[in-house]
């Protein structure tokens, strides 16, 4: 995953940089990192992103997720 792919998700879903790291469970300072390509998006990142995603498209339920 790219850092233009990343930030697309993140703006899809309306969060801040803040926000995003803190629902990957990942340092601020990394994500800012991934999010301007001065580091590569590690595979567990991009993974956790695209749940995220998918989550939001298509919503709780139909993961069956408890709410």
């Amino acid at each position: 995953m790219t850092a233009e792919e990343i930030e697309a998700i993140r703006q899809e879903l309306g969060w801040t940089q803040a926000v995003m790291a803190q629902r990957l469970a990942c340092d601020f300072v990394s994500y800012k990192r991934y999010a301007t390509n001065a580091r590569p998006v590690p595979r567990y990142i991009a993974r956790s992103a695209l749940l995220l995603e998918f989550i939001h498209d298509n919503g709780r339920k139909r993961m069956g997720i408890p709410p």
